[in-house]
């Protein structure tokens, strides 16, 4: 049943966004036909997620901050669709979990890598959050980086949303530093990695 409801939701949104925010996608060649990867996305708006679903090939499982989930109906909606849970500003162990093995599982997870939206007018990544980094290196999955951007900085109806898709690339080992060094060196590669996507602009 889930299945035919993402289904029918998935036909209504991009009738809708093709429409109000015509959207198109740069480097689908990248994404891999097959098996688990992490997905690190910038975050602009509260539809980056339904843009990304729209224009992706695979069906890709996001994590989303608890409190979208506290609305019954719109929770069993964002479930459907694949989503789930993590508490922000909190060691989750229960979603990275779940994150690590929907990875391992064969299935793309999507994080937006600032783990909010960015304030910037311009939409300009912001500061990049660890858990990305953390989950890929746990997992040893592959890691996509991928940009969303909009003609005005922020969504705006009839006006062009691009989503580009990076290519995969794989983690660093450096067994000669501690985790926490680890973890902010491969935020850092992953981060600028999503910069320079979405500063080739629209």
């Amino acid at each position: 049943m889930r299945k035919i409801i993402y289904r029918i939701a998935w036909s209504i949104a991009w009738v809708v966004a093709k429409v109000i925010f015509p959207f198109k996608a740069e480097g689908k060649e990248n994404i891999p036909a097959e098996g688990g990867f992490v997905m690190c996305i910038n975050h602009i708006s509260l539809i980056d997620p339904v843009i990304v679903m729209l224009t992706c090939p695979r069906h890709v499982r996001f994590v989303a901050k608890a409190e979208l989930f506290k609305n019954k109906l719109f929770g069993e909606l964002m479930k459907t669709c694949g989503a789930f849970p993590i508490n922000r500003g909190q060691n989750d162990t229960d979603a990275i979990s779940v994150a690590e093995s929907i990875v391992k599982g064969g299935e793309p997870l999507g994080i937006f890598v600032e783990g909010t939206r960015t304030k910037s007018p311009t939409g300009e990544p912001g500061r990049p959050k660890s858990g990305a980094a953390l989950i890929a290196s746990e997992t040893g999955a592959m890691v996509m980086p991928v940009a969303v951007v909009y003609k005005c900085g922020r969504p705006r109806p009839f006006r062009r949303c691009t989503v580009r898709y990076g290519q995969p690339f794989e983690l660093r080992a450096d067994e000669q530093e501690g985790q926490r060094g680890r973890l902010r060196k491969i935020t850092g590669e992953i981060f600028d990695r999503i910069v320079a996507l979405w500063r080739q602009g629209i």
